[in-house]
């Protein structure tokens, strides 16, 4: 669509639902906010949709941020989850489809790619798509026009948008002009398709959030197991505690029994009764463990010495 085009047919709409598509990191979330006239989108990239809300040139505007596909990835070899997000991004019956381009040479494997996943939305897509081109303060003095005519892809692409393009610099979004254009030139697209909006066949959407509901269930699932797995770990880390702390208490029990300073009633080396160890090691002439270190050393010469009486008086009983 090229800027000679007239817009006096094109019925002025209070609401747009506008749905920015195109690969990773070509300007989608930077477009979305100069559209919106300010910080909604997040740079970063995500793996979902997004949409933001808001209110411009007379209009309430819905913009909703497909994920990106990689450059050079065809449409078979992108993850699942990608390929129903960019079902789902539609599911609102958006009045247009813009398709974020940087300026550059457009590779035939790039064109392959976005072919493809645009193609996920069927082929009626294409008359709701505007090229949206990005990275406007690049072109200079050079009409977009001329630069199209150098590439042959681009040539390609736009006309199967039916000739609709439109140029943003995102570096100057004080320039409400660019963006004013835009939604004239989307409301004439909603025109040519007779005031319809884009509607992707719900038997494909139903299918679609039907197999991401089972893909969520199954997360929960695994998460659920998950944390079920660390409640057991830490529930034997915490057995294994325990038994560390039963085990020092045997062991203070042990020692005190060789102290002989303490008598625990949960020590399975619990004393008898002390007075009665004191008699028996006194009839036997060994000293006690109760006793302090002198008795014990007198305890023991006393025996000592009686050993050695007895074998005197047994050497001279034999002679």
């Amino acid at each position: 669509m090229s800027s000679k085009m007239d817009f006096g047919d094109a019925q002025h709409l209070s609401e747009l639902r506008i749905v920015l598509m195109g690969s990773y990191g070509v300007g989608k979330s930077s477009s979305g906010n100069t559209i919106l006239g300010r910080e909604e989108f997040d740079l970063k990239r995500s793996a979902q949709c997004a949409r933001r809300h808001g209110e411009v040139a007379d209009r309430h505007i819905t913009v909703i941020e497909a994920p990106g596909w990689w450059k050079n990835f065809t449409v078979e070899r992108s993850p699942e989850l990608l390929k129903q997000e960019i079902v789902l991004s539609v599911s609102l019956c958006p009045h247009v489809v813009l398709l974020i381009m940087p300026l550059g040479a457009l590779k035939k494997n790039e064109r392959k790619a976005l072919q493809g996943h645009l193609n996920l939305l069927s082929e009626r897509v294409w008359s709701h798509t505007i090229v949206l081109f990005t990275n406007g303060d690049l072109l200079s003095d050079t009409p977009i026009e001329q630069y199209i005519e150098c590439e042959k892809h681009l040539q390609w692409l736009v006309d199967k948008c039916g000739n609709r393009y439109h140029v943003l610099n995102n570096r100057n979004r004080s320039d409400h002009t660019q963006v004013k254009e835009l939604l004239e030139k989307i409301e004439e697209t909603v025109a040519e398709n007779n005031g319809c909006h884009f509607e992707i066949d719900r038997k494909i959407l139903q299918e679609v959030e039907e197999r991401k509901r089972a893909q969520e269930e199954r997360a929960k699932e695994r998460m659920k197991m998950m944390q079920k797995r660390r409640e057991n770990i830490r529930s034997q880390m915490m057995r294994g505690v325990e038994k560390s702390d039963t085990w020092s208490v045997g062991s203070s029990g042990y020692s005190s029994f060789g102290s002989g300073t303490a008598s625990r009633s949960d020590s399975p080396f619990s004393f008898v009764d002390s007075s009665h160890n004191q008699k028996r090691c006194n009839s036997m002439g060994v000293p006690s463990p109760l006793m302090s270190g002198d008795k014990r050393s007198d305890a023991m010469s006393v025996r000592n010495s009686a050993c050695s009486s007895n074998m005197i008086s047994e050497e001279e009983d034999s002679s």
